[in-house]
């Protein structure tokens, strides 16, 4: 029980971490791309902005092209997500949640007071999310949408080739916490 117990907290502490997307990277998040859709989640893949002509997305084993002229409107969303940190480090759990989650489970009475000794070492991090979405016609001429969650080293690069190479301005909405 005591082992399972801590098993389940360390991942949890550990996962805020683990599911953000590369800096590099780009994810899947929505769209009208049927066969990510029906995965039900996020699809990591990589962002190739050296074609001139389109924009490629290479997810699993299928590469998305949308070609620049064919693109109708772009939006870029930037949020603000916040988590809770431990002073010198990130752990992606707060620990008022781990003491609240040991109480619940009627954990062993060493784990709930290492918990309420972590709390006052526990701070906001601020996490801040980049989204493009690509509104453009498909090869039949029906509207279609590609929704990514950027990577911070690749979002700036990306809306500018985007923008530049579609003739399109990006609609920025920014929400700032």
């Amino acid at each position: 029980m005591r082992r399972a117990m801590a098993t389940i907290l360390i991942c949890s502490l550990l996962a805020g971490d683990v599911l953000a997307v590369g800096r590099k990277k780009a994810v899947y998040v929505g769209g009208t791309i049927e066969s990510l859709n029906k995965h039900k989640k996020a699809a990591e893949g990589e962002l190739d902005l050296k074609n001139e002509k389109a924009l490629v997305f290479k997810v699993k084993d299928q590469t998305i092209e949308v070609t620049y002229d064919r693109v109708t409107a772009l939006e870029y969303q930037k949020t603000a997500t916040y988590r809770a940190a431990l002073v010198g480090g990130t752990l992606g759990a707060s620990a008022v949640s781990v003491a609240a989650a040991a109480a619940t489970v009627g954990a062993s009475l060493i784990v709930l007071p290492i918990a309420l000794i972590a709390i006052p070492f526990v701070k906001k991090k601020n996490r801040k999310r980049h989204f493009l979405t690509v509104a453009y016609k498909g090869a039949d001429d029906k509207p279609q949408a590609l929704i990514l969650e950027l990577g911070k080293n690749v979002e700036q690069e990306a809306r500018a080739i985007i923008s530049a190479r579609s003739g399109i301005e990006v609609k920025a909405i920014i929400e700032e916490n």
